[in-house]
C-alpha cells in the first residue's frame, strides 16, 4: 500500500507542473491577443479619413494677402450696375453670353438695384441673396433662383436620445447634530439626527439636449406664420420650416452645436497616498518639487496651512485670505523659484484649509511620482482612465457598499395589562473606497475647465449600546473617515493637475515586551507595553486631460496601454524565472 502511494507522488507532481504550465500558456495567449487587438486598432485609426467639416472647424484659417491669392483664370469677372431692374430680367441677363445656365422660379418678383465691380456670377448671386433674400441653388444643369418664401429643410444630428442627471455634494459639518423627533398618541417615538453645517452642492442640469435644440431653433426662426420646428430624437432628425436666410442661420447653429458637443477628452488620473517621512510631517514641501520639475504653473483654490514654499515647516499663507503669490510663474535658470512680485495665475485662498490645486507641465505621472517618493512612501490607490464628451460627467467608483443602522424607532404594542416595545431600525448603505467624478468643458484653444470631486472614504464598524424602553441592545454603527474636495480648475490639454493638502493622522499600535514572559496569561501584562505611533499621510490627486483632436490622439492612448500591458507581462515573466 505504501509503495503504491509513493508511486503516485511523481504523477501528482507532474500534474501540478503541467497545470502551472497551462496557466502560464493561457496568460501568455491572453497578453498576445490583447497586444494584437490594440495594434490592429492603431492601424485602423491611421486609415480613418477626417471629414472636411471637422478639419475646417478644428484647423484655424490661414490669412493670405491679395498677392498670394490664386487668380481664377476660368472665371470671368465683370462690373454690374443696375437700377430698379425687374428681378426676372436681371437674373436672365446676368448669364447672357456666359457658360452658365439660369432657371428662375415663376413666383420670383420685385426689382433689384446694385453696383458691383470685378465680380463673378456666383459673387453677384451671393450678394443678391444676402440683400434681397432671393435663394439660389447650384445644380448640375445650372443655377436655380427661388423666391424668398418659406421652405422646409431637414438636418441630421448625431446625438444620444437620453437625459443624464447627476450632482456632487460636499458636507462640511460643525460637529453638532439636530435631533428631529416625533411621537404619536399611542406613544410611538422616532428620532433622526441631522448634521448641522455647510453644504456645497454641484448639480448637473437634467435638461434634454433635444428639447434645448428645439427651443433654440424656434428662437432663431421666430414664431411667424407658417414657421415651425419638428424634432425627432429617435432618428436624430430636425425639420425646420422658415425663410431661406433663417434656414442658413439654423444650419450654422446646428453645425457649431454638433461640433462642440461631440468633442472628446481623455482623462487619466492617479490617486496617491504619501506616508510622509519624519522631516515632512507638516505636509509635502511643494516648493522643492516645483524647483525640481515643471516649468509652467497655474494654481487655484489655495488656502489654509499647506506648505508651498516655506522650508521651515510653517506655511507663509497660513491664516491669510485674498490673493497669494507663493511661487514664480516662469522658469529661472531652468527651474521655478520663489518671486513674490510675480503671482501664480488664479492663486486665491479657499475656505478649505490646506486644499489646493496646481496645473503643471511635467509630461507624465511617473516623473512626478518619483519626486514625491523623496518625501515619503508613495502608494497608488487607484489609476483610472476614462474618455468623455464635452460637458458630460465621468464617474469612477471603486469600493464596496456596507449597510449600517442610521435610524431607530419604536412601536408600543399593548397586550392586556402589559405593553411591549417593538424596536425598528433603518439601514443605509455607506460607501468605502475611491470615488471620482469629473466634468470637462473644452474651449476652442484646447484648454479644459474641469469640475473635480474626488473622495476617499473608509467606513469601519463600531458597536453602540442603545436603550429603547426597557430593551437594551448592541447596534453596529458606521464610523466614516472621509477625505474629499470639490474644485474647479483650468489647464491646457496634456497638463497634469495636482490636487493636494488632504492630510490625516495614521495611528498604529506597536507592541513590545520580554520574549516568553509577555505571553503569560494575566501576568504577561507586567512584561509588555503598547506604544501608539502617529504618522502623517497626505492624499494627492493627479489628473491629466488630453483633448482628442484626431485618430493620432487615440493611437497615442492605445500605444500607452500597449506598453503598460507589455511591461506587466515582462514583470510577471521575470518573477516566474526568479522563482526556484
Amino acid at each position: 500500500m505504501l509503495n503504491r502511494a509513493l508511486g503516485m507522488i511523481p504523477v501528482f507532481l507532474l500534474t501540478i507542473l503541467l497545470y502551472g504550465c497551462g496557466i502560464d500558456q493561457v496568460r501568455d495567449a491572453v497578453a498576445v491577443d490583447m497586444e494584437k487587438d490594440i495594434s490592429t486598432g492603431i492601424t485602423a485609426n491611421d486609415k480613418l479619413p477626417v471629414p472636411a467639416a471637422v478639419s475646417s472647424a478644428l484647423i484655424p484659417s490661414i490669412s493670405l494677402g491679395s498677392s498670394q491669392l490664386p487668380e481664377l483664370k476660368d472665371e470671368d469677372r465683370f462690373d454690374v450696375t443696375v437700377n430698379n431692374v425687374p428681378a426676372v430680367q436681371f437674373f436672365m441677363s446676368l448669364v447672357d453670353g456666359t457658360k452658365y445656365n439660369m432657371v428662375v422660379h415663376p413666383e420670383v418678383s420685385g426689382n433689384i438695384t446694385l453696383n458691383l465691380s470685378d465680380v463673378t456670377i456666383p459673387d453677384v448671386l451671393q450678394a443678391v441673396r444676402d440683400v434681397y433674400g432671393y435663394e439660389f441653388v447650384n445644380t448640375g444643369y445650372g443655377f436655380q433662383v427661388l423666391p424668398g418664401r418659406l421652405q422646409a429643410r431637414i438636418y441630421q444630428i448625431n446625438y444620444l436620445n437620453i437625459i443624464r442627471s447627476g450632482g456632487s455634494r460636499t458636507l462640511v459639518s460643525s460637529g453638532s447634530l439636530t435631533l428631529l423627533g416625533t411621537e404619536d398618541e399611542q406613544g410611538n417615538a422616532s428620532r433622526e439626527s441631522v448634521p448641522a453645517g455647510t453644504t456645497i452642492s454641484t448639480d448637473l442640469p437634467s435638461t434634454s439636449f433635444w428639447q434645448e435644440i428645439e427651443t433654440s431653433v424656434t428662437a432663431i426662426i421666430g414664431s411667424g406664420e407658417g414657421r415651425g420646428v419638428v424634432v425627432n430624437p429617435q432618428s436624430g432628425v430636425v425639420v425646420v420650416r422658415a425663410l431661406p436666410n433663417e434656414l442658413r442661420e439654423v444650419e450654422r447653429f446646428l453645425e457649431a452645436t454638433q461640433l462642440i458637443v461631440q468633442r472628446q477628452v481623455i482623462l487619466e488620473a492617479k490617486i496617491i497616498e504619501v506616508r510622509l517621512n519624519d522631516g515632512f510631517q507638516t505636509g509635502i514641501n511643494w516648493s522643492g518639487l516645483l524647483e525640481s520639475g515643471a516649468n509652467s504653473i497655474t494654481a487655484s483654490n489655495i488656502g489654509g496651512g499647506t506648505v508651498l514654499v516655506n522650508e521651515s515647516g510653517v506655511s507663509d499663507i497660513a491664516g491669510f485670505t485674498g490673493s497669494l503669490d507663493p511661487v514664480d510663474s516662469g522658469p529661472v535658470s531652468g527651474r521655478v523659484t520663489r518671486n513674490p512680485a510675480i503671482p501664480i495665475d488664479g492663486a486665491v485662498t479657499s475656505a478649505f484649509g490646506g486644499v489646493f490645486s496646481l496645473a503643471l507641465n511635467i509630461g507624465d505621472f511617473s516623473s512626478f511620482i518619483e519626486l514625491l517618493e523623496s518625501q515619503g512612501n508613495v502608494q497608488v490607490l487607484s489609476s483610472p482612465r476614462v474618455a468623455t464628451l464635452n460637458n458630460q460627467k465621468a464617474i469612477i467608483k471603486v469600493g464596496v457598499d456596507e449597510f449600517f443602522v442610521t435610524d431607530v424607532s419604536s412601536t408600543n404594542i399593548a397586550s392586556g395589562n402589559t405593553t411591549s416595545v417593538n424596536p425598528s431600525v433603518t439601514l443605509t448603505p455607506f460607501f468605502s473606497g475611491v470615488a471620482l467624478d469629473v466634468t470637462p468643458q473644452i474651449s476652442g484653444d484646447n484648454n479644459v475647465t474641469l469640475h473635480i470631486h474626488p473622495s476617499i472614504s473608509d467606513v469601519v464598524d463600531q458597536q453602540k449600546t442603545v436603550t429603547i424602553g426597557t430593551a437594551t441592545q448592541e447596534i453596529p454603527l458606521a464610523r466614516s473617515t472621509v477625505r474629499e474636495t470639490d474644485s474647479i480648475v483650468r489647464a491646457a490639454s496634456g497638463q497634469v493637475i495636482v490636487i493636494g493638502g488632504l492630510m490625516q493622522d495614521i495611528i498604529n499600535d506597536q507592541n513590545a515586551g520580554t520574549p516568553g514572559f509577555k505571553d503569560i496569561p494575566l501576568l504577561g501584562n507586567l512584561f509588555k507595553h503598547t506604544k501608539k505611533a502617529s504618522k502623517k499621510s497626505e492624499l494627492v490627486i493627479l489628473l491629466k486631460p488630453i483633448v482628442v483632436e484626431d485618430s493620432k490622439t487615440w493611437n497615442a492612448d492605445m500605444q500607452n496601454s500597449l506598453e503598460e500591458i507589455q511591461r506587466m507581462n515582462s514583470t510577471m515573466k521575470s518573477r516566474q524565472s526568479a522563482e526556484p
